[in-house]
């Protein structure tokens, strides 16, 4: 059985919260996102801020204050990708070049998002053509009918390959009212995974030409994991649709040295539900989200899950690197800091 070890740490002095974007492949500089101020914060390797700066305010270096990704580039320069232009930046913020995105992305998570992986000049996202009907998009077949998956030269402005959503996914399998029909992805050994949040399994392509390899099982607990039966959009209202309490959602997909790590958000039972929907207190509805919607990881080698468990942490991804906010196995300090912590983990 692998150990997470801490590798490395990071701690900023700062009165805020601050969300990881990315860092340079050498990891002297890092990039974070406040919110609540719409301010981007460069530090460096020992914690320093080097600078911060608000690009929601008009003006020469303008960006707005949504975002599905931000990169470092080889060339030192940034790529912002927002909802409908790459922005390209100096490491000191000053916009650069201002280009329309030639297709729609997909997703609903922004600041940040999980749709978008870049290498180099290259772009895996989930995108669809301008010239779709947008009316079109409220129909069940729409996830089947068009080739999301999208590798985007984005220097040469050219497509480079494209295809379907598989057929075994559960949206395509059972259509219907999804949160979020974006996969989250990652390279590992130079080829490309994929692991769609309401669909317990990782695909493996070649890459960048997206050829399916091979499709790995991941077979989540049935006492932890309930599997969303999505409305069809006829019925659908509004609200909560996809009964995200008592079913259960995988939250990110990760990589370390050779293993592979999903995670996924537990399941209220459905006795608890009606407990919960009927009689209990808002006390107690808090008392039961903390029980049961707890995060759960599964650790993979080879296409093989050797574990499965939950963790009391909330481990995330950038730059092929794992992190979270405190140590494993200590529990997470809910006072606010005059500093915010980042640790750096991997599977050995």
């Amino acid at each position: 059985m692998p150990e997470f070890v801490i590798t490395d740490s990071l701690f900023i002095d700062y009165l805020g919260q601050l969300s990881m974007v990315d860092f340079k492949e050498d990891q002297s500089e890092y990039l974070l996102y406040d919110r609540q101020r719409k301010e981007f914060v460069r530090v460096n390797n020992k914690g320093n801020i080097l600078q911060t700066k608000n690009l929601s305010i008009d003006g020469k270096d303008y960006f707005g204050t949504q975002y599905f990704s931000i990169n470092y580039l080889p060339n030192n320069q940034l790529l912002f990708v927002g909802s409908g232009h790459f922005f390209w930046y100096d490491r000191e913020l000053n916009l650069i070049e201002k280009k329309e995105i030639p297709f729609n992305i997909k997703s609903i998570y922004f600041s940040p998002g999980h749709v978008n992986l870049v290498q180099e000049q290259r772009l895996f996202t989930h995108a669809y053509s301008k010239d779709i009907n947008e009316a079109s998009t409220e129909r069940d077949e729409f996830l089947s009918s068009h080739p999301f998956l999208t590798v985007f030269d984005f220097k040469e402005e050219k497509f480079i390959s494209q295809d379907y959503i598989p057929k075994s996914v559960q949206m395509i399998k059972s259509p219907g009212k999804y949160l979020d029909s974006a996969p989250f992805s990652l390279l590992h050994n130079e080829e490309l995974y994929l692991l769609f949040a309401n669909s317990p399994e990782i695909y493996r392509y070649s890459f960048p030409n997206l050829e399916l390899m091979e499709t790995i099982e991941l077979n989540p607990g049935k006492s932890t994991y309930s599997q969303i039966a999505p409305l069809p959009f006829e019925n659908y209202e509004g609200g909560t649709f996809e009964m995200v309490f008592e079913n259960s959602a995988y939250f990110g997909l990760f990589s370390s040295n050779e293993y592979l790590l999903t995670g996924y958000y537990g399941a209220i039972p459905s006795n608890v539900m009606e407990e919960y929907n009927s009689t209990a207190t808002q006390e107690e509805k808090t008392i039961i989200k903390e029980k049961y919607k707890i995060p759960y990881y599964q650790i993979i080698k080879e296409g093989k899950k050797l574990w499965e468990g939950h963790l009391d942490i909330q481990f995330k991804n950038q730059g092929g690197r794992l992190f979270a906010d405190h140590k494993l196995n200590q529990p997470k300090v809910e006072e606010e800091l005059d500093y915010i912590p980042f640790y750096f983990y991997e599977l050995r």
